[in-house]
């Protein structure tokens, strides 16, 4: 080869290297296009976030449930809105007594609603919903295949769950209203609310939570509040019962023992009465006697009433104790969006009557 040829051979090598490139450019192009079409929804959703602005309030909701940076993207791409009480039927709606719906992930806008909870006391359930919102917004976007893998993860954590927990009931509550919620509503639910999950679950909710534990917690401060109201009302009506019985049973005692007396006091008088009309009494000369003896047992039955009214009036306390609490739990229940029907509402128990 001589070195005339060799700027002939370069210059062809290296427009066949420009070709190659040109034709990998080409390929790229191709590649990234279907790529962008792939992608299309994780793309949007990346846009939309960093385009959202969520204000202290949601921002505040996503630091309290230790969003990840990904779980705050599903959250804002979803563009999340507090709605007031009086608006909220207008965006998530479920008209079942008892249930109380507090958020809802409306799929076709692929847009967030949260209630606006308004009672202090349960303010940590806010975040909490915010959370289970936004895992729905993630599961939307879940292809089959890997819902199908997630199922088995669930089901698995749901087993492992407590036979007293909280969830186990409130499953059945979703599946009652949609048959076809068990698997969505288990994916926001052991998310939130569940301590102990199998470690491949727990690794797959570590991309949309950096501590996961934390909304957990909020969500224990929560159903913590309701058991102790739940406890205390329990033991109340069962301390009430208790009392009751033995009210009831004095006074049966005392009207019995009243009863008697009066005919007693009667049957005196009227002996009494014929003696002085010059009638011949046998055991008149016990009159003074007998006297004293009715007098005593009118001093005994005072006392029995009196104790009586004072079993019944420290009832009658504990009574408007219990219908305080029952008052301040519907507060709470509406707190949080459930409305009773009228045979499940929290009657008052009626006061007792005094003895006669």
């Amino acid at each position: 080869m001589s070195s005339r040829n060799i700027p002939a051979q370069i210059g062809r090598a290296v427009i066949a290297l420009l070709a190659v490139g040109a034709l990998a450019g080409q390929a790229g192009v191709v590649w990234a296009a279907n790529w962008v079409v792939e992608h299309h929804q994780w793309i949007a959703d990346r846009s939309i976030a960093l385009q959202f602005e969520p204000g202290a309030e949601l921002t505040d909701y996503a630091e309290k449930a230790q969003f990840s940076a990904e779980g705050e993207i599903y959250f804002y791409a979803s563009r999340p809105e507090v709605v007031p009480a009086l608006e909220f039927d207008n965006y998530c709606s479920r008209d079942e007594p008892g249930i109380g719906v507090l958020g809802c992930y409306r799929l076709q806008e692929q847009r967030i609603y949260l209630y606006d909870v308004t009672d202090e006391r349960l303010s940590a359930m806010e975040p909490v919903i915010a959370a289970h919102e936004m895992l729905h917004a993630v599961w939307g976007r879940f292809d089959p295949a890997t819902r199908d893998d997630l199922a088995v993860l669930l089901e698995e954590g749901f087993a492992q769950l407590p036979d007293e927990h909280p969830l186990r009931e409130r499953i059945v509550s979703y599946e009652e209203y949609d048959p076809n919620s068990r698997i969505p509503e288990l994916y926001a639910l052991l998310g939130t609310e569940a301590e102990v999950l199998p470690a491949a679950l727990e690794a797959h909710y570590a991309n949309y939570f950096t501590d996961r534990q934390r909304v957990v917690a909020l969500a224990a401060e929560v159903y913590g509040i309701f058991d102790s109201f739940g406890a205390e009302l329990d033991s109340l009506v069962a301390d009430l019962d208790a009392r009751l019985v033995v009210i009831n049973s004095k006074k049966a005692q005392y009207e019995l023992d009243a009863e008697i007396l009066g005919a007693d006091i009667a049957i005196y008088n009227d002996r009494v009465s014929r003696y002085n009309d010059g009638e011949d009494i046998d055991g008149a000369e016990n009159f003074d006697t007998e006297q004293a003896n009715l007098i005593q047992r009118q001093d005994t039955l005072r006392t029995e009433r009196q104790e009586i009214e004072g079993l019944i009036d420290e009832y009658n306390a504990l009574l408007d104790e219990l219908n305080t609490l029952n008052q301040e739990l519907t507060e709470l229940n509406q707190g949080i969006n459930i409305t009773l029907e009228a045979e499940e509402e929290l009657d008052d128990i009626d006061t007792v009557e005094q003895a006669s």
